[in-house]
């Protein structure tokens, strides 16, 4: 029987540059809108375009902030925050390849903005170019070393290409960062499984992080089981059952017939 972990989709992290809006509700918006409207009509200019593309970003009106991003752009090319916010609504569209050219285009301008390093290298793993997005996330890493999703993202592509040990290592700076990230725990104790290092402790995080969660008691049952190890594996596969994960049900009936 092949360990069947369960495999976490890499994180994406997303954020977009904009003025502050913290104290505007999503449905005041299409009344600011026609405010921007008006102002737009008096003073056609970079920032009032970009502005209103922002707030159609806001209400995933994403080919209206597309359009208006376009416009900033034609009226200041100079701007890396206009490419940088195009970029992201491309993301939105799952336009991974045109957001990608947004966020050079943004970098070209401003080469130490972390974040968009960050979500050119999300673009990038979207399209299968894992080492293109590792690169991208090692230069977001450079620039901010306390960056914890970049590490985490990174840990999860290293461990898809498995250069294992170089995972166990980023998640290693996650837990240093946060020792509260379940994810990391869950992720290193995968690639601890494959090189065959003892993840018990791991997976016994995992549960303790989180213990309503049934595939964390799941995949350690698993791991117990895979690897002959000497633990109450049945206790985690009904634990699982009453969590009501259907999986854990075959588990039962095969190992736990008492």
């Amino acid at each position: 029987m092949k360990i069947h972990l369960f495999l976490l989709l890499l994180c994406s992290y997303f954020s977009v540059y904009s003025q502050d809006l913290s104290n505007i509700d999503e449905k005041e918006i299409p009344k600011e809108i026609e405010e921007i409207n008006s102002l737009i009509t008096k003073e056609p200019s970079a920032d009032n375009y970009y502005l209103r593309g922002y707030y159609y970003y806001q209400i995933k009106n994403y080919s209206q902030a597309i359009s208006d991003y376009d416009k900033a752009i034609s009226l200041n090319p100079n701007n890396y925050k206009f490419y940088y916010s195009k970029g992201n609504t491309n993301i939105k569209l799952k336009n991974y390849k045109q957001a990608i050219e947004e966020y050079t285009k943004s970098i070209a301008l401003n080469d130490n903005l972390q974040k968009v390093y960050f979500n050119r290298a999300y673009s990038k793993s979207m399209i299968n170019d894992s080492k293109g997005a590792i690169d991208d996330y090692s230069k977001s890493i450079s620039i901010n070393p306390k960056y914890l999703q970049a590490y985490e993202n990174r840990g999860i592509l290293k461990r898809k290409l498995n250069l294992h040990k170089e995972a166990i290592q980023d998640f290693d700076k996650v837990i240093e960062i946060n020792p509260k990230f379940v994810e990391a725990y869950q992720n290193r104790a995968i690639s601890k499984a494959t090189l065959n290092i003892n993840a018990t402790n791991d997976f016994d995080q995992v549960v303790n992080l989180t213990p309503e969660d049934p595939e964390g008691y799941y995949n350690r049952a698993i791991y117990f089981i895979n690897f002959k190890i000497k633990r109450d594996y049945c206790s985690d596969i009904k634990k699982a059952v009453s969590l009501h994960y259907e999986p854990s049900i075959e588990l039962a009936v095969k190992y736990c017939k008492k």
